[in-house]
């Protein structure tokens, strides 16, 4: 008990500016971002599969490793036993919100902690949380994508760091447009990449339609900006990459959206990689959409025994 008490008044202070940070965010902002904390304290204290339990809406997504429903796969699990063999804790360090103050995402590392008498080594990953506001004015996650474990510690995992809104900009929404058709166009968009791709080659076309701040989740490496793509895309007009859409939405303000499916890149006509992806969108000044965040993670077929 003579360590625990310390180490809980280091938190205590380190959360401290966080908190003190979050006022200053905006509304709806500062509603979600207390959600994700909310969710990742609900889930130190009560598990993985109580916590997915009470915060994903009914249609939200996991990765296992495609697209499936959260509720219906850890409704499956067994009940929590307590204590806790394993600990998983996360905070929010970097996200934004839509106009209509409906739609919004966090990306934030992720640590988990072995209470089993082996005591393996803390697992560290980034997680991509995307929330919708409900009916009751509740926010529920509505997708979570995060990068595998296996990362090794950095001096960015250690929680406590306040958080860092998007960069504002003014996002022109075309006039007569809905949040249906908005998605339509996400998803047209994400087809006619291979095509594109063709002419301009997989990686310009890729860059292409990312904004100057984006955030490019990989496994095994920090959320950083464009330079990450370089280092999983060649250049080169003999590579294609194909997205297959499988779902998605837009906020009522149509300024804000997402979608998810899975991807296969090739090279000189031979698969080089596929797995999954995340997008999260946003229009800028000019009402094109930019891609703002983007996961995708490479699923790597096993081995034959």
């Amino acid at each position: 008990m003579g360590k625990l008490i310390p180490m809980l008044l280091a938190i205590l202070c380190l959360a401290v500016p966080s908190l003190s940070q979050d006022s200053k965010l905006p509304r709806a902002q500062r509603e979600l971002v207390e959600a994700e904390r909310a969710f990742a304290k609900y889930c130190v204290a009560n598990g993985i599969r109580d916590a997915w339990l009470e915060f994903f809406t009914d249609d939200g997504v996991i990765f296992q490793p495609g697209p499936m429903n959260a509720k219906e796969f850890h409704g499956k699990r067994p009940p929590t036993i307590k204590p806790l063999k394993f600990i998983l804790d996360w905070e929010p360090r970097w996200g934004d919100v839509s106009r209509a103050g409906d739609l919004g995402y966090n990306i934030g590392p992720w640590n988990i902690v072995d209470n089993t008498p082996a005591k393996e080594p803390d697992v560290h990953g980034y997680y991509m949380s995307i929330w919708r506001k409900e009916a009751d004015g509740k926010w529920k996650v509505v997708l979570d994508f995060g990068t595998g474990g296996g990362m090794a510690a950095t001096s960015d995992h250690v929680f406590g760091k306040p958080f860092q809104p998007a960069r504002p900009s003014k996002s022109k929404v075309p006039a007569g447009s809905d949040s249906a058709k908005a998605l339509q166009g996400l998803t047209e968009i994400e087809r006619g990449f291979f095509n594109k791709a063709q002419s301009a080659g997989a990686l310009d076309t890729y860059l292409a339609q990312f904004s100057d701040d984006v955030k490019v989740m990989r496994a095994g490496l920090p959320p950083a900006g464009k330079e990450i793509v370089e280092s999983y895309i060649p250049a080169g007009k003999n590579v294609s990459l194909t997205f297959v859409p499988a779902g998605g939405g837009v906020a009522k303000s149509n300024d804000f959206g997402y979608t998810y499916g899975s991807y296969e890149l090739q090279q000189n006509g031979q698969t080089k990689e596929k797995g999954y992806y995340s997008h999260i969108w946003k229009r800028d000044e000019k009402g094109n959409w930019r891609i703002v965040a983007s996961n995708i993670e490479e699923v790597k077929p096993r081995k034959a025994s």
